[in-house]
């Protein structure tokens, strides 16, 4: 029903003449800055794995990439740092487009579709999961806990009294009917990314200790990029920026932990691409007024939240806002890509 109201509503804001007078609004008084962030862009078999709301799929990628030329200016982060650093004017209804995990599907689902329309994105990169070849551990256990039965998690007990009340959450999770599990797993999973590093990877590999030879063991989940093939990124539209070493929500964890995670994370993406890092996003978002200040401290000129809003030359360069794209927002009621929905989505709900 919502969906439907959505359309509804949608349909009329982009077939009237309110959509070219908020277009035009825009073009005349509103210099402010969009970023749009993407995860996942997928294709194939590999679209329904790993946690649903992060990802958009080729299709729709494209025409949605079509409908931002139309009616929007992408231009590079460079440009817009150009613009704070000489206090000129933002062209109008300015975007730029950010791509966050360095998952491995974006160089064939979305790289050729931005060289091909010539248009500059950055590409944000925890360095471990790079280093390691892998994929995300988020994906495994979400794709673990939806599908798995009470009987797949039978009297999992550990004597780590710190990773056993997160056991047990993994427990209550299963309990619930698989249809009902996703808000369970999300806030579970946030939790996993809130701890520090070290709690976590004791969760984790309590957690492989029976995935691993589970039945319910997923081997199509979504990898991570090599360094060979951010090479290619880094080579072309997309500037590269760090997303903490270890996807380590900073909020969480210590000053000491900040500072590894920002200056290490830096340092090898610059030893493996001989470039300058400049540009930083907060993993899920997290940030608080202590990691703004030493995000500044590492060297970075800016950095990117998972605050939903515009940017203008005024505001706080490490606190950049920004809108989280995937299928769910810009879809109809048949699963297909909207016009109407992204129009909605990209100059109303912002």
């Amino acid at each position: 029903m919502k969906l439907k109201i959505k359309l509804f509503l949608s349909s009329i804001f982009f077939y009237s003449q309110l959509f070219r007078s908020v277009r035009l609004w825009h073009n005349f008084n509103d210099k402010k800055l969009t970023v749009l962030t993407f995860h996942r862009v997928t294709n194939g078999k590999l679209a329904s794995q790993g946690l649903p709301t992060i990802s958009i799929t080729m299709k729709n990628f494209e025409l949605l990439i079509q409908f931002i030329k139309k009616h929007f200016q992408v231009i590079s982060l460079h440009e817009f740092l150009t613009c704070v650093q000489e206090e000129s004017k933002l062209p109008p209804n300015c975007l730029i487009l950010s791509f966050d995990d360095a998952y491995k599907e974006l160089l064939p689902n979305a790289l050729p579709v931005l060289k091909k329309n010539q248009l500059p994105a950055i590409l944000f990169v925890p360095t471990a999961a790079v280093d390691e070849e892998s994929t995300f551990w988020w994906d495994a256990v979400y794709s673990f806990l939806k599908n798995a039965q009470p009987s797949d998690f039978d009297q999992k007990v550990s004597n780590d009294r710190v990773i056993q009340p997160y056991l047990e959450r993994f427990e209550k999770v299963i309990a619930q009917l698989p249809e009902e599990r996703d808000r369970s797993i999300f806030d579970l999973i946030e939790s996993l990314q809130s701890l520090n590093a070290e709690i976590r990877e004791r969760v984790l590999d309590y957690f492989q200790t029976f995935y691993q030879d589970s039945s319910l063991r997923n081997d199509t989940l979504p990898g991570v990029l090599k360094w060979s093939e951010l090479k290619k990124f880094s080579d072309s539209v997309f500037e590269i920026g760090s997303h903490t070493v270890n996807h380590q929500f900073l909020s969480s964890v210590s000053v000491k932990d900040v500072k590894n995670e920002l200056e290490h994370s830096k340092d090898v993406l610059e030893d493996h691409l001989s470039r300058e890092i400049s540009c930083f996003s907060y993993p899920g978002g997290k940030y608080n007024e202590k990691t703004v200040q030493l995000v500044g401290e590492a060297g970075y000129a800016c950095a990117f939240t998972s605050d939903v809003g515009l940017n203008s030359l005024s505001g706080n360069l490490y606190k950049l806002k920004r809108i989280n794209i995937s299928d769910d927002n810009l879809i109809n009621s048949k699963g297909l890509f909207s016009k109407a929905i992204a129009a909605w989505f990209l100059f109303l709900k912002k």
